[in-house]
């Protein structure tokens, strides 16, 4: 089987309360991922509830939240052709007050996974640290902001 797998981490002043209120609120990734055209959830921001998104320049995407731990971590995954690709996103609190990380992670494996890599992997490499900073930022501007449809 073949993987391809790629890792951004940034440094954020944001809570993580702040951060996961923009996690959860996933009708709006939007605004701190220019990469996301929009996202619907089929019902809470928990684990096995299902969605669509729709990348920029891309087809829609199903996914699944297949992992969710308030105010840690979520997992999401979808099924791509011959490969899954799963988004992994934490906050990491620092010890002795230095400043929390927020880590993005995508995992792509299968038989396809090396075509995906290329082919979706090169625009998250160009934009996922950009995207987790304009989190960040957006997190601590407006930090109890959750969508209607969350």
């Amino acid at each position: 089987m073949f993987t391809w797998t790629y890792s951004e981490t940034v440094t954020t002043p944001a809570s993580a309360d702040q951060i996961w209120a923009r996690w959860a609120d996933a009708a709006n990734w939007p605004d701190w991922d220019s990469e996301v055209e929009w996202v619907r959830l089929n019902g809470p921001f928990v684990e096995g509830t299902t969605g669509k998104m729709k990348p920029s320049g891309g087809p829609e995407v199903a996914f699944e939240l297949t992992e969710v731990t308030p105010n840690v971590s979520f997992t999401d995954t979808a099924r791509l052709p011959l490969t899954k690709m799963v988004f992994t996103h934490e906050y990491l609190p620092q010890e002795d007050g230095a400043r929390a990380q927020i880590r993005h992670s995508v995992t792509l494996t299968g038989l396809l996974a090396p075509l995906f890599g290329k082919v979706i992997g090169t625009k998250i490499k160009a934009h996922l640290a950009g995207a987790m900073e304009m989190l960040s930022s957006r997190a601590m501007a407006e930090p109890g902001r959750i969508s209607e449809t969350t």
